[in-house]
């Protein structure tokens, strides 16, 4: 992820928004917690949205 802000597919919002994603992926790994699980729910939206931009950027590159 650091590479593709270093690389400029991508800025520092963004990054910093992958960076929570992993997190938060680690985090459910090892935690059986149903708040924590319900909070990522409500992000996965955004996930998705992001990932999505992120593949857009890296096959446009490839062009």
């Amino acid at each position: 992820m650091r590479e593709l802000f270093r690389n400029h597919y991508i800025g520092e919002e963004e990054l910093e928004r992958l960076l929570s994603m992993v997190d938060d992926r680690n985090m459910t790994v090892h935690t059986y917690n149903e708040d924590l699980a319900e909070d990522l729910l409500l992000r996965l939206g955004l996930y998705s949205k992001l990932m999505r931009k992120v593949v857009g950027k890296l096959k446009e590159a490839r062009a």
